[in-house]
Formats: structure tokens, C-alpha cells, sequence
């Protein structure tokens, strides 16, 4: 992506504006945002994703590691048996990034599972796409912040 790796990591850290852009994110309720033993961003949010009649909700840990460019998700509760997001940012240049992304979960229960394993394929197959979109928004499409 032509844009500097720290303006994608704070996009990618700014929980509060997901429901404006990430396909299916329907809130974001941030509870805490504190700094860890090494100095790492971490936010404790509550997600609702879904698209009627189907909603679920699930409390995240979110850690931002400046230091070794990486984001990491991970369920606290709800109907996840486990969830585990990563986003890796590799700087690419002087104003260039190669992002990988990937995300690993697992319903608690298998009704839920039927119900919704397909609503959370699609918004994490989409979902690099709507922030290279945001990116662009935001910060313009070379990169340039519109901020």
C-alpha cells in the first residue's frame, strides 16, 4: 500500500471508527486503553458485527506493538471459543507498507457456528479491502495525510 506503515497502524488501532468502514461492524464500545510492562497500546472494546437477523457481540483484547509493527486481536468472551486476528506491517520504502493480515476463530457452539461462520468469512475476507479504502480516505492515495 502506498502509505507509511505508522499512519496504517493508527488506522488500524482507531477501534471507534470501525462501524464507519469495516464491512458488518455494526459498534464499538471501547472500555479501556492503557499501556503495558513494554509500552504497547492495549484496548479492551466490545464488537457487534452481523447483518439482521444475525448479530454477535464479543469483547476483544487489542494490542498494538509499535516496536514490532504488529496488531494483535483476541477474544476476552462472548460466543468465540477463540479468536485470534493478526496484522503484521512491513515498511516497503519511505512511504510504502505490505500488510499481512490474518484471523483464526472458532464458534463455542455449533448452532452458532451454522448460523454465523459465513457472516465472519465474509467480513474478514473484506475486510483488508475496506481499510486499504479507508487508507486512501483518509490519508490520500499517495500516502499524503488528509487528517
Amino acid at each position: 500500500m502506498p502509505h507509511r506503515w505508522t499512519d496504517l497502524f493508527d488506522l488500524v488501532m482507531d477501534l471507534k471508527a470501525y462501524p464507519d468502514f469495516v464491512p458488518h461492524c455494526r459498534g464499538v464500545r471501547v472500555f479501556s486503553r492503557t499501556l503495558d510492562h513494554s509500552g504497547n497500546a492495549v484496548i479492551v472494546s466490545r464488537m457487534t458485527v452481523g447483518f439482521p437477523p444475525v448479530e454477535v457481540g464479543y469483547t476483544n483484547r487489542t494490542v498494538g506493538d509499535q516496536q514490532g509493527r504488529r496488531i494483535t486481536v483476541e477474544s476476552v468472551d462472548g460466543p468465540l471459543e477463540f479468536l485470534n486476528v493478526v496484522w503484521n506491517f512491513e515498511p516497503e520504502g519511505e512511504d510504502g507498507t505490505v500488510i499481512e493480515f490474518s484471523a483464526d476463530y472458532e464458534f463455542s457452539s455449533r448452532v452458532l457456528a451454522a448460523m454465523a461462520s459465513r457472516m465472519f468469512e465474509i467480513m474478514f475476507g473484506e475486510i483488508v479491502d475496506a481499510f486499504e479504502t479507508r487508507a486512501d480516505r483518509v490519508l490520500g492515495p499517495t500516502g499524503m495525510s488528509a487528517r
